[in-house]
């Protein structure tokens, strides 16, 4: 066993994979009824000892370790309750997309929905196989996820649509807009089902953000007396936490963040972009205290491992360290901009002044640059922090690619080679073992898919007048399925990852300068195509852990796409069209902000209209943006060249590419949260974790999903029922103390200060 036996070296979560002895009885060799590995409890480490700390510990605690496949999984009631569930959380996600900081409701609060709804249809309705076959089971709650998790986003593309709304002329229709969404959706699930032995298969591929759904589902659908506990537990939390958000999303939202610098003093500049954090690009949030779990939630803290948060954070101090050096020192300009700005700016010599730049001044009809009015009006500017987030960016997706070769090649060689042999031999995890006992979805279905969504890219760019030519589409995609494995793997391994939207801007820009909207469907192709290839694959591992048809997942994922294109869509128009001046806005309101639609647009011009040759080539103010690219490939050599000349000493947990998540937190983003989040972090993964290990096991992802369920449902409650969502008129709470909405920003930041 010992000779089979892979060794990781480098990366602390690349934990060892589970082998058994060539003459272990295989489990398609065992009755197909009920499927179970006594020995799946013990993890065994490098030296082959038990390893009670080992994160595919938790994850086989966590998982299921046995199996009936006599359950049925692709029946009425999960189809129909998944595909209303889709629909509703694709409409909220959307929504959520133009708030300050939005919550959708989560895949979780819908798997309770669905709980309660499947239950009582098991109870009451006949019992008549085709519409009542028996009672509820996690199978069929698992399928019920997969459609949700793949409808419950806001595709990539609806940041063209509300950006060619906003900005530009001869925005697409309704036919191409929906065929615009489901085509950058599906092409990406084509280059998953390729890399399901490196990305699914391995155990030490965890994705750690699935291990609460996993909890969840194991707990709703167990019949123990504890699980039971478990479940009212969960209930519990939700309840709590539902009844408490009421207070900070409506009454009370100075709870969502406050600091103690600003309430001191009311008129500096420079405590708000310090102290600062309640509202999007407002400042740093340096020791801002939040008790808000819309805010707290975003950076996962009850569930990443520490090690994974300990480099965000790195990255955020020292993000807090340089950004006010930047505008102090006054690099690029700074002092001529906004500290804090997802916008691109001119300033005017003569005037001394600073405004959002003119881009209609600079585009033809068609949308093309107009070179002779770039010269009159003048090329545009980021302000320091964006224009250095950008490099940090670029670093990052380099930085990812080195990083996946250095730490993990040898084990990527390993499993291109031996995947196979082992399948055939039976040396395998005990999840490999359980699942052989379903028929896989042939790879000729992932191609298919692959194609369709080729063709489909090709014809909607023509269509819809991207002015985006056949051969660059497809670059697009072979960019993006070329990286999908070392960027989807850092994923997989830690929780946390980069894309590729800033390294295709680029690409295009260089290839089709001159053309901002061609630019965008080329950046959604190579970034979309990455992230949904991601996406499938961590459903992929939720299957394999709650041992579901891979085939049964596969059409749940195809289903949900298709749903949840059309209510993007709908969402989308409805919002962009009736809150347009909010959404123009570079700062919006408390209730409704346009960054993510700025954000795509102000890439657009100047990476696509004005190009990346001129903003940021030799000799330009920018130019070690583009250097940015080679730069990041050297940036995890020193410690993993520390790692392997003192192995013991810690240096292989500094992971570069989690420290620029960290440093690419801003613009863009609230930061109320990160001082409470890092206690939060603390107290569960290292305490929790280490000292009260039953406990963590048992109850930390639980709370973890309680607690945004009920907070992704009170946003939901309160921007529906009372600003304005739905029938757009606003009911706001009257102004006290704890709710400033007269003011600039609520958290009472910079409240006297002059104009």
């Amino acid at each position: 066993m010992n000779d089979e036996k892979k060794n990781h070296k480098g990366d602390p979560l690349a934990t060892p994979e589970i082998y058994y002895d060539e003459d272990s009885t295989a489990p398609w060799d065992s009755p197909p009824q009920k499927l179970k590995d006594e020995r799946s409890s013990a993890i065994i480490d490098d030296d082959g000892d038990e390893n009670d700390n080992s994160d595919i510990k938790v994850v086989n605690e966590l998982a299921t370790m046995e199996d009936d496949t006599t359950l049925p999984c692709l029946t009425l009631r999960a189809v129909l309750v998944g595909s209303i569930l889709a629909c509703l959380s694709a409409s909220v996600y959307q929504l959520m997309l133009f708030k300050p900081v939005g919550l959708p409701l989560s895949n979780t609060f819908m798997l309770m929905v669905a709980y309660v709804v499947c239950h009582a249809w098991a109870r009451y309705l006949p019992k008549i196989y085709w519409l009542n076959p028996g009672p509820f089971n996690v199978k069929e709650h698992t399928c019920i996820y997969v459609m949700v998790s793949a409808a419950n986003t806001s595709a990539y593309a609806t940041f063209i649509l509300s950006a060619q709304q906003l900005y530009y002329t001869n925005p697409p229709g309704p036919a191409g807009s929906i065929f615009l969404l489901f085509a950058t959706q599906i092409v990406g699930y084509g280059i998953a089902g390729q890399l399901r032995k490196f990305l699914v298969y391995p155990p030490d591929m965890i994705w750690p953000t699935s291990l609460p759904t996993v909890s969840l589902l194991r707990t709703l659908n167990s019949s123990k007396a504890e699980a039971k506990w478990r479940t009212r537990f969960f209930f519990i939390v939700f309840t709590g936490m539902f009844v408490y958000e009421f207070i900070p999303q409506y009454l009370f939202p100075l709870l969502g963040g406050f600091s103690v610098f600003c309430l001191a003093d009311t008129s500096s500049v420079w405590f708000q972009r310090l102290f600062g954090g309640l509202a999007v690009n407002e400042g740093l949030g340096i020791l801002q205290l939040s008790f808000d779990w819309n805010y707290l939630s975003a950076m996962n803290p009850l569930v990443l491992p520490l090690w994974v948060q300990l480099n965000v954070f790195g990255g955020i101090l020292l993000m807090w360290f340089l950004y006010p050096l930047i505008y102090h020192f006054d690099v690029w300009d700074a002092q001529k901009y906004p500290f804090l700005s997802n916008s691109i700016y001119l300033f005017n010599e003569t005037s001394q002044e600073t405004t959002v730049y003119p881009q209609h001044l600079v585009l033809n009809d068609d949308n093309s640059l107009n070179k002779t009015m770039l010269e009159q009006v003048g090329s545009p500017s980021f302000p320091a922090t964006s224009a250095i987030s950008y490099v940090f960016i670029n670093f990052a997706v380099t930085a990812s690619i080195a990083h996946v070769a250095l730490y993990y090649g040898k084990q990527l060689w390993n499993n291109l080679r031996s995947t196979k042999e082992h399948f055939k031999e039976g040396k395998m995890d005990i999840h490999n073992r359980l699942m052989a006992a379903y028929k896989e979805v042939p790879g000729w279905w992932y191609y298919t898919i692959f194609v369709i969504g080729i063709g489909l890219n090709i014809g909607i760019a023509y269509v819809n007048n991207s002015q985006l030519p056949w051969w660059a589409v497809i670059l697009a995609i072979a960019i993006s399925a070329m990286l999908s494995l070392p960027l989807n793997l850092i994923t997989a391994v830690t929780g946390q990852g980069f894309g590729l939207n800033v390294f295709a801007e680029m690409i295009c820009g260089f290839i089709l300068p001159g053309l901002p909207v061609a630019n965008m469907y080329f950046k959604t192709l190579g970034f979309n195509t990455l992230s949904q290839a991601g996406l499938m694959a961590n459903d992929l591992k939720i299957g394999h852990y709650l041992k579901v048809p891979p085939r049964a997942v596969f059409f749940n994922q195809i289903v949900g796409t298709i749903l949840g294109s059309l209510f993007n869509y709908i969402v989308n128009d409805r919002v962009v069209t009736n809150e347009r001046e909010i959404l123009l806005n570079p700062v919006g309101n408390n209730v409704w902000n346009g960054a993510a639609p700025q954000t795509i647009n102000s890439a657009a011009i100047t990476w696509g209209a004005i190009g990346p040759t001129a903003m940021f080539g030799p000799g330009t103010r920018y130019y070690i943006v583009l250097w940015a690219f080679i730069i990041g490939f050297f940036l995890p050599l020193p410690f993993w060249f520390l790692h392997k000349r003192f192995p013991n000493k810690g240096f292989e947990r500094v992971n570069i590419p989690m420290i620029l998540v960290g440093l690419c937190t801003l613009p863009g983003a609230a930061t109320s949260y990160i001082t409470v989040s890092f206690c939060l972090i603390v107290f569960s993964q290292w305490y929790l974790r280490r000292y009260r290990r039953n406990w963590f096991i048992k109850y930390n992802y639980l709370v973890s999903t309680g607690l945004d369920s009920a907070t992704s449902l009170m946003v939901f409650f309160v921007a529906f029922a009372l600003h304005g969502a739905a029938d757009g008129i606003d009911h706001p709470f009257p102004i006290w103390w704890g709710n400033r909405q007269d003011a600039k920003y609520l958290d009472y930041c910079c409240l006297d200060c002059k104009p």
